[in-house]
Parts: C-alpha cells; structure tokens; sequence
C-alpha cells in the first residue's frame, strides 16, 4: 500500500493553551536553577531554545484518546481498537509476522492501528513537533518572535505529594514549571494513502482534545493541559488523474486491491479549490471551510458504524 503514492495531505493546526502546559523533560539537566519538573526543550536553528510540544506528545494523546472512541466498536468487519499493551492479541503481535503478505497484514489490524500504525504495520498519520510561532517564521517578524517570548517566559508552581492514610507530606515540596495559559503552538500532522474515514478518525481526535475531553501533558489531574486545536489550514494531494475532488485511497485503487487489503467502503467527499501541481493535483481549504470538510470525512466514519 505504500509502495506507491495515491493521496496525501496535510492538516496544519494552531494549538492553543486553555490552562497551563507541562510536557516534562527526561532530567533538568546541570541547571541547579531549573525546576524539578520541568518543560522539556528543543534547540531551533533561528529561535534558538525553545519549548514545544514534540510530535510522539501529540501522537500519543490523539492516538489514545481516539482508541478509546472506538474501542469495543465493530466497524463493518473490523474492530475499533486492539489493545496495543497486550501483544500476544495487539494487531502488532498477532501480525508480526514478517513472511506474511502485506495484504493479510492490513487486513488483521484495527481502525485504529490502520491509522496510527502497530509494530507490525506503518501507519499512516503522522504528527510533527509543534513550536511556538508559526512555520517558516523568522525572528524579524514581531509577532513572531512574540510568541516565542510568550511561550518561553514560563511560570513556576509548588507543590507536594500527601500521603493519603497519614495526611502528611510524602514528597516535596517540588518545583513544576508550565507554560502558562494564552500560549499557541503551530505543527502539521501528515497523512499518507488514507481512506475518507481515517481522514475523519483523526479529525474526532483533534476534536477530542478541542473539547477539552483529552489533555496534552502531565500532571492533568491537576487541570493542566487543557488546549484549543484548530486547524488552520488543509492540504490534500492526489494524481492528475483522479479527478477534480478529493478522493479517499479506496476509489484510487481498483476492486481487486480494495478487497486484497479488506478496505473499508469508501465515500464521496466534498470538491474543494484546486490547481495543478506537476503530476498532482492540490486541494487547499482553510479555516472555516476547511472545518466543514473534515465534518465531512467524520460522517463517512459514522457511516460505518
């Protein structure tokens, strides 16, 4: 399935902080004046250190949160989500199987897994490191270079750990650095040969955290990292060939490879504004009309319930 391109897209989201965000670093490092719980950081060839919400953070809360819409759900003949912590029945371990057909292979995962990828399959969605200012910003833009300013003058709370028998203190007291509420991160999440309803499986996700019923971060017990996704701008791809409307992978590949790879039934989805691109064709949507075409990709999921 992957061994040739027939639709990509990317969907670039504005993310921004509702209450305060702590992605944690592995260790403060040799700072003594760091936090014990502090943010962790990247170093940004024209901003220079920085903090930022790295793409595996982002993968892993939609990919979670999306597992458990779907969990315990048919959709047609396929299950919502496996449970990828339990190998011996995870997609990844009841398909590791490396003689396998690659066809058999897709066939055996799950909603979820068909997405996000299991150890045994390459998924297809992935989730890009986000940072404080918007893409292909320079430090000479004020706004810019604001944002980053803004995200980077991060506050410092205390706290400590009771002991919920005695009522006495168990650890701490401990320093937590957060970047404060009102911060906006920008990132892409790519897609690669997807079927509408994946296209949709993720837009419930983004949805999920915009609600606030998902939560970036650690420490969430303690209201924090509650944030707005939204997205800002869509982009979609596909052959010269297939038409002036965005087409899922389903209606790109003939009745033969459909059923080889046990794709779901593939529905008809919206026109969008377009031009041609070399070989391919590009779709662009943004803001509002991109919001109402996702709506439009999470009605073909809903389909297959």
């Amino acid at each position: 399935m992957f061994k040739k391109s027939l639709n990509r897209a990317v969907l670039r989201l504005k993310v921004t902080t509702v209450s305060p965000l702590l992605i944690r670093a592995g260790d403060t490092g040799l700072d003594p004046a760091r936090a014990d719980l502090s943010c962790v950081r990247t170093r940004h060839g024209a901003f220079g250190e920085t903090v930022y919400v790295p793409g595996s953070s982002f993968k892993g809360v939609l990919r979670s949160s999306i597992e458990a819409l779907v969990r315990g759900r048919r959709f047609g003949e396929v299950d919502g989500a496996c449970d990828p912590l339990d190998h011996k029945t995870s997609c990844g371990g009841r398909t590791d199987n490396r003689k396998a057909p690659s066809t058999d292979v897709h066939k055996a995962h799950c909603l979820a897994c068909r997405l996000f990828g299991s150890t045994a399959m390459k998924g297809r969605c992935a989730p890009r490191d986000l940072f404080p200012f918007p893409a292909n910003a320079t430090p000479q833009d004020a706004d810019a270079a604001g944002a980053h300013a803004k995200a980077n003058l991060t506050e410092t709370r205390h706290g400590v750990a009771i002991d919920r028998v005695a009522g006495s203190v168990k650890h701490g007291p401990f320093d937590l650095e957060m970047v404060p509420a009102g911060v906006s991160f920008w990132g892409d999440i790519a897609l690669e040969n997807f079927q509408a309803w994946q296209m949709g499986l993720l837009a419930s996700g983004i949805a999920e955290l915009d609600e606030g019923f998902a939560q970036l971060g650690s420490t969430k017990s303690r209201g924090l990292g509650v944030v707005n996704v939204a997205v800002d701008h869509l982009v979609i791809e596909q052959p010269l060939r297939a038409g002036d409307r965005p087409k899922g992978v389903g209606r790109l590949v003939d009745a033969a490879e459909a059923e080889a790879y046990g794709l779901l039934d593939e529905a008809d989805l919206p026109k969008a504004d377009h031009h041609v691109r070399g070989l391919s064709r590009r779709f662009t949507m943004a803001d509002a009309a991109a919001d109402e075409w996702l709506k439009s990709t999470q009605r073909a999921l809903e389909a297959l319930a």
